[in-house]
Order: structure tokens, then C-alpha cells, then sequence
């Protein structure tokens, strides 16, 4: 299998080209921006090194042979895949095509995503985006194993290859029904933990962010870390909450996306307990570009936010791409 010569390159190619379609290397000169006689010498090197005659030359035209009329459309081709390419590559650093991958609690996704979300799209039509609601245990997989650019939720386990970079405060309370005369907030609008005992707690399953950091925690009731009833996720907890089957301890930003008529909440204090949500990303690879101006839109969008009573937006730290 014969390769190509290494001195053989694009500006080769295109001079070709340009004779083959001008039947004139003067002609071509002037369409390439360049004198007849470097035209001419590209023409003759690239023959001499493939070998083959490409053009037939008469005192008045300049025809293509039959290995030239053979080579034409497939270096045409050539240099149009490359010209697309390149266009591609250029198009996908100014943001005018790409696509973000993103996995995130679910809480996350409705307060702070998508509305950051928007404002980017308006700015960058072109590009599309995925979202995928996880819990955290799934999320830091998928960002570990590329299958997202970046998570956003609070950290499940440590990971080596992972960073978490601290973005939001999440005050953990309580979430029951309303006309529930037993709980009632204190003067400071808090609940304390002594007022759950005795209480069927509904918590979420194992791979959470929000479980891992109550069982974390030794100074909480043993009843935070092992709940009576276990749900898939917060609105499955809200609904078993609605049912009257027991109370739920869960981030203020979860409970906010879970409101409906007929339940209550209050944050918890004595101990107060706080989960921060993270962006989650592989430290071996770089953001791409469309990624880097989702999370900035992420945090233009946090600096203006009303957030719920308990949450406290993160300063931005300043990231290597």
C-alpha cells in the first residue's frame, strides 16, 4: 500500500485544484493570491511526488490527464471535509454548535438548572443540552466515567478523580403536614431534632447525598440514619409526608421543589445541619467550552436568585479549565 509523500500537503492539493477548475495556472494564480511561478511549482512537486502526470500542458490550456481527471473529485472531497472540520472545530470554541451533558439532583435541576439553563440557550441557540436527574452515588459515576461534563449535587463518597467545587449551603428542616397541631416551629421559626422523636421518619435510599450525610453525623437521632420508611426519591418522600405516614428531614432546596397544599415545613436547629452542593468534575479532562458557560450561567443566575430561607449561595472559586 503506497502512502501519500510527507512533502505533499494541503497548499498542493488546493493548487491543484484551482488549475484543474481554471484550465490556467495564471488563472489559478490569481484566485490562490499567488504568483504563476509558485503555482506552477506546487503543480510540479506534487506530480513528482505521486509519481504521475496530473495536467497535459498546450500553448493555450492546461488539461487534466487521465489520472488527473481520476484524482480530482477525491481530493475535492478531501479538502471539503477538511474545510468542514475545521469550521466545526471553530463553530464548536465560539459556542455555535456543541452539546453539554449534565446529572444532578433533582432539587438542583428545578432551582437552579433550569433556570440558568435558559438565560444560556437564549445566548447559545445552537447548542443542546441534556439533563439527567440522579441521585449522588450515580452522578459522581457518571462524571468519573465521562458519561456527563460536569454533576451538580452534594458529594456521595470521596473520589480521587473527582472535583467538587463548593457552590451552594443547603440547611437541612423538616417536612409535615400541615394540620399536624404536635409540630410547631419555636420562636426563632426552627424546629429542634428532640422534637421528631418518637416520630416515623420517611427518608430516601442509600446512594444519596442527603443519607450519607445524616448517617455522617453522630450527634443526630439514630432515627435520621435509619428511617422507618425509605423512598426513591424527595417526591416520593413528600407524597408518603402527605399521606400521614411520618415526617421527612430533607434539604430546604428539596423541600422547596416538593411544596404542594397541605404540607408545612421549618428548619431544624440543635443540631443545625448543612449539605453543600457541589459541581462535580473529572479532574483528567478539561471543560469543554459549552460546559464552562453553562456552570458561569449557573452562577450568574445564583447571584440574583431568591433562594428559599436556609439556603446561602457559594463565591465562585476561581477554576483551571
Amino acid at each position: 500500500m503506497h502512502r501519500l509523500p510527507k512533502h505533499v500537503t494541503l497548499k498542493h492539493l488546493t493548487a491543484f485544484v484551482a488549475v484543474a477548475q481554471e484550465s490556467s495556472f495564471t488563472h489559478a494564480a490569481k484566485r490562490l493570491f499567488q504568483t504563476q511561478s509558485s503555482v506552477t511549482s506546487l503543480v510540479r512537486q506534487l506530480e513528482e511526488g505521486l509519481g504521475t502526470q496530473l495536467f497535459a500542458r498546450t500553448s493555450r490550456r492546461v488539461l487534466l490527464t487521465p489520472a488527473g481527471e481520476e484524482f480530482l473529485p477525491r481530493v475535492m472531497r478531501l479538502l471539503a471535509d477538511f474545510d468542514g472540520v475545521i469550521e466545526d472545530v471553530v463553530r464548536f470554541g465560539a459556542l455555535e454548535r456543541g452539546r453539554v451533558g449534565v446529572a444532578a439532583a433533582p432539587s438542583a435541576i428545578t432551582q437552579l438548572i433550569a433556570p440558568a439553563a435558559a438565560v444560556f440557550a437564549a445566548h447559545y441557540p445552537a447548542v443542546r443540552l441534556y439533563l439527567s436527574d440522579d441521585n449522588s452515588g450515580r452522578i459522581q459515576r457518571k462524571v468519573a466515567a465521562r458519561e456527563v461534563d460536569f454533576g451538580l449535587t452534594s458529594r456521595w463518597a470521596d473520589a480521587p478523580g473527582l472535583q467538587f467545587d463548593a457552590l451552594l449551603e443547603d440547611r437541612f428542616g423538616v417536612l409535615y403536614r400541615q394540620d399536624d397541631a404536635t409540630l410547631r416551629p419555636g420562636r426563632d421559626g426552627a424546629m429542634r431534632w428532640s422534637d421528631l422523636t418518637g416520630r416515623k421518619l420517611v427518608g430516601v435510599v442509600d446512594e444519596t447525598g442527603i443519607m450519607a450525610l445524616l448517617r455522617a453525623r453522630a450527634d443526630l437521632p439514630i432515627e435520621a440514619a435509619t428511617p422507618f420508611y425509605e423512598a426513591s426519591s424527595t417526591t416520593s418522600q413528600a407524597a408518603l409526608v402527605k399521606a400521614g405516614m411520618g415526617v421527612a428531614v430533607l434539604p430546604a432546596l428539596a423541600a422547596q421543589r416538593v411544596m404542594e397544599p397541605g404540607l408545612a415545613y421549618a428548619l431544624l436547629a440543635r443540631p443545625t445541619v448543612v449539605r453543600t452542593l457541589c459541581i462535580i468534575r473529572n479532574k483528567e479532562y478539561p471543560l469543554s467550552p459549552a460546559a464552562q458557560a453553562l456552570i458561569a450561567s449557573i452562577h450568574d443566575y445564583l447571584r440574583t436568585a431568591q433562594l428559599p430561607a436556609g439556603c446561602r449561595r457559594l463565591p465562585a472559586a476561581r477554576q483551571k479549565h
